[in-house]
């Protein structure tokens, strides 16, 4: 079977899942009809094949192991509206004409064991496969050509009735028969599954076929004739009582477990039920006995002995459990206790007591407990514990005992009509146990609303109600006091939070600001490293000392970043966005970069994935951020020889997002408990002296930050020497399907291609130009926004073949450059790729450049390989 989330159950599945967990197997599942699927494993389609029953003739095409999946049940189905076969008395199957599989030979043999074991004779009218599969047995017996079809337990699908049990042929789970090593693990997992659990097999079968008991009967003439002349029995209930009872009040969703097993009755006889509701239990059982109602709908085991003259009982429909509460004042058990009793009901045999009480209410009871009139109470469980979560019982203690389950059943009055006690009989009879769990779970659960009362709160604690209401007095007196003074306070709280507002929003803007400002020398720092980088005849020593440039650079790169998105945080400016990604390709990308910096510090990088959903909607770059200073930093604080692990699981899915959980762990050296709060708080440290003076302490806050805006809590787990965790789940929308992207282009063309470079920073324009060149690429040079409007439209149409366009010049920027250029007149002006470049890189800047009609976007300072890679893109489409 599978479920609407694509989770697979069922017997043969439990019995393979079972075997993974000791052979480490994983299993593609193929979902096929039964003729497809013996002839695709014949012509070795498959590996498994489940459900096989074991033929001499077969072994050839299966190989079977030493040890079965366990007997399925055999069943006799008979017609629903067939009188002559009651269900109760195999007596009525002699002479009777029986439909078989003739293929099925152990079966058929098995129904012959069963025959002749209970002295019967019968006739045997077998049908070929073909036959069977086109249902004529089916239409025989539907139409008295046959009386009962020999079928197994998954045949019980309510068309038929099943009407006689006994076990079938066992089933068995085969391999291909060349498959010699795969036989071998298979038996040796199944030998190990049944010396650990003897009864595995029973235990599956039972989980799917449970009700192979249950009995299927029908109503006699009589029974029926009944139903036609009653019309509606009447059945006593209390006004209410949980969780028997419950109609017309707020109780959940629920209405008692009265009124639905008695609908389901109906729903099978057709016999319908009205309710008379009486104001006490004891009362129930009076109106049945002076004939005002046709049965009670509770009666408790306990009662039977002293109603056993003048009431009847029928089947229990359920057991629940009694609980007992004592005053908090006494000790239970003990010699020379009062108990209070629900009236109706009697002491039950568990329960010792000198002396007994009894009240028309649980109400009553659970009060006179609480007041101490009685030493304790019992009463069913369900209907007490709702009181006490309804109304506050300050002295009133629960008991727990072992062996107090109570059956309750209807009762009728003495003698009981034989017609109506049968047919109530018979409707418990035919619930399943999955009925009957579902009954009981259903009507156990309430809604509790705890009320008390001034009168019963005084009544129960008088120095207790006079020492709160002096207490409420004086705490009346110092609120007001306090408010007075809190009015003062808050009027210069005021001034300092504005002023403290004010400062914070200054040294915010003052950090985007200066970081900004940092970013574009940075554009030459490392434009100029690249290019001396990939001169031919630069030499080894200067080599390694441009290496340390760049590694320097790039960790200057990435502080001036987290200044930035702390700032941004700061200012309530950061967001995520949500676009299409590949959570597989993301991953992939992530790991490879990392496994670089893992093998420097000689660490042991694992990656591992489990989810069926890859194409999302969210924040790639953020969640790649956030997954990227974890590992960082789990490989920074784990000696040469550890390992870090980072784990990505589905944990739930809808039909439009899933729940994904993210985790990295370590075996590194862990963080003590006083500090697992501070590391998320900006500048803050914790570690050996040396890997602290490694970053800002700005990465973790920032990435708890991210996975707030995502919808999730980053959460950490440590202990010193041991390692760390870092763990958070988030929801992702399912997105459009992504194609994974191949490898990288290496080799780029752009011969006599003629670029626009519009760079208002001499340097930076010097090293984009010696760029482009290198890869002969023409470029003309605009020193500002309104020099590269001027120079585009005096240009021939097809001149230019690409734009790169700064966005903060002097005279006129980058957007309005881009607006003025999309809006003219040239005949290149709608078509001609514009390329952003900036210093900023937040996605409101991306934004606004794809507002004002710009293509694509490169952040400085420039990749060469990224800028490279844009530009093919464009100029080759």
């Amino acid at each position: 079977m599978t479920d609407e989330n694509g989770k697979r159950s069922g017997l043969i599945v439990d019995y393979l899942y079972e075997i993974a967990k000791y052979t480490g197997w994983s299993y593609e599942f193929i979902d096929t009809d039964a003729s497809s699927m013996v002839r695709d494993f014949i012509a070795g389609q498959y590996d498994l094949m489940g459900g096989t029953y074991y033929s001499e003739a077969f072994e050839k095409y299966f190989a079977y192991p030493d040890y079965s999946c366990g007997h399925t049940k055999a069943m006799l189905l008979a017609r629903q509206d067939d009188g002559d076969i009651k269900g109760y008395d195999v007596r009525d199957l002699n002479g009777k004409t029986i439909g078989v599989v003739q293929q099925a030979t152990d079966n058929v043999h098995r129904l012959q064991e069963f025959l002749s074991a209970n002295s019967l004779a019968c006739t045997i009218k077998p049908y070929t496969s073909e036959e069977a599969d086109a249902k004529k047995m089916d239409r025989d017996l539907e139409a008295g050509i046959i009386d009962l079809k020999l079928g197994n337990a998954p045949d019980d699908t309510g068309t038929f009735r099943a009407v006689a049990y006994f076990d079938a042929q066992p089933h068995y789970l085969v391999t291909q028969p060349g498959n010699q090593e795969l036989l071998e693990q298979l038996n040796w997992a199944m030998e190990r599954i049944l010396l650990s659990d003897p009864h595995f097999s029973e235990e599956v079968y039972n989980r799917y076929f449970d009700d192979t008991g249950v009995e299927n009967l029908l109503l006699t003439e009589e029974e029926k004739a009944y139903i036609q002349q009653k019309g509606t029995v009447t059945v006593a209930v209390p006004e209410y009582f949980h969780p028997l009872y419950c109609v017309g009040y707020e109780d959940g969703d629920h209405v008692g477990l009265i009124p639905e097993l008695l609908e389901k009755i109906t729903a099978r006889y057709g016999i319908r039920f009205s309710y008379l509701l009486a104001d006490s239990y004891a009362q129930t059982q009076q109106l049945v006995i002076e004939g005002k109602a046709d049965m009670a709908g509770i009666f408790f085991d306990d009662a039977a002995e002293a109603m056993r003259s003048e009431l009847v009982q029928t089947k229990p429909y359920a057991a629940l459990n009694d609980l007992i509460v004592r005053n908090r004042a006494v000790t239970y058990p003990a010699d020379g206790l009062t108990c209070g009793l629900l009236k109706g009901r009697h002491l039950p045999a568990y329960v010792k007591a000198s002396e007994v009480i009894y009240y028309s209410t649980i109400e009553e009871v659970l009060s006179a407990v609480n007041t101490g009139k009685v030493d304790f109470a019992c009463g069913l469980s369900a209907r007490v514990e709702q009181m006490m979560q309804e109304n506050v019982y300050t002295n009133v203690v629960p008991v727990t005992l072992s062996a107090n389950r109570m059956n309750i059943s209807f009762a009728m009055p003495m003698p009981a009509n034989p017609e109506l006690l049968s047919i109530i009989n018979k409707g418990i009879n035919s619930l399943s146990e999955e009925d009957r769990i579902s009954l009981l779970d259903h009507n156990l659960v309430s809604i509790g609303d705890a009320q008390v009362s001034l009168a019963n709160f005084v009544e129960t604690n008088p120095i207790l109600a006079i020492t709160s209401i002096s207490t409420f007095l004086l705490l009346v007196i110092i609120v007001i006091i306090a408010i007075a003074n809190l009015r003062v306070k808050n009027a210069n709280m005021q001034k300092d939070i504005a002023r403290a507002e004010a400062e914070n929003k200054a040294k915010s803007e003052f950090l985007s600001r200066m970081s900004h400002e940092i970013r574009t020398p940075m554009n030459a720092i490392v434009g100029t490293t690249a290019l001396l980088s990939m001169k031919d005849d630069v030499p080894e020593s200067i080599k390694g000392h441009l290496g340390k440039l760049k590694a320097t650079s790039q960790y200057l790169l990435g502080l001036i970043n987290d200044i930035l998105d702390m700032s941004r945080i700061d200012n309530g400016m950061l967001s995520i966005v949500e676009e299409d990604f590949s959570l597989q390709q993301m991953l992939d990308e992530l790991c490879s970069m990392m496994q670089t910096q893992a093998k420097t510090r000689e660490i042991a990088l694992c990656c591992e994935t489990n989810f069926e959903h890859s194409d999302l909607k969210g924040d790639a770059i953020r969640l790649k951020q956030v997954l990227m200073n974890l590992v960082s930093n789990a490989v920074k604080f784990t000696a040469p020889g550890g390992t870090v692990h980072l784990a990505v699981e589905e944990a739930a899915a809808s039909d439009l997002q899933a729940t994904y959980s993210f985790k990295v762990s370590d075996n590194g050296i862990g963080i003590k408990a006083e500090d697992l709060e501070r590391i998320f708080e900006s500048f803050v440290q914790a570690g050996a002296n040396l890997m602290r003076s490694q970053g800002t302490g700005l990465g973790l806050p920032i990435s708890r930050n991210i996975v707030q805006l995502m919808g999730g809590t980053l959460n950490v787990k440590s202990k010193i020497n041991e390692g760390s965790e870092f763990s958070f789940d988030i929801p992702l929308a399912f997105g459009k399907p992504m194609e994974l992207n191949s490898v990288p282009e290496t080799s780029f063309h752009f011969e006599n291609v003629q670029i626009l470079l519009a760079e208002d920073h001499p340097i930076n324009a010097e090293i984009a130009i010696e760029i482009l060149n290198m890869k002969g690429m023409k470029v003309e040079h605009a020193k500002d926004g309104v020099e590269a409007v001027e120079l585009f439209e005096q240009s021939a149409p097809g001149h230019f073949d690409l734009i790169l366009m700064d966005m903060r010049m002097p005279n006129m920027g980058g957007l309005e450059a881009t607006k003025t250029i999309r809006a003219s007149g040239h005949p290149d002006a709608a078509k001609i790729p514009i390329i952003a470049l900036t210093a900023n890189s937040f996605q409101e800047d991306k934004d606004m450049a794809k507002e004002a009609g710009m293509n694509d976007f490169l952040s400085k300072p420039l990749e060469i390989d990224l800028l490279y890679t844009v530009l093919q893109k464009w100029v080759s489409g």
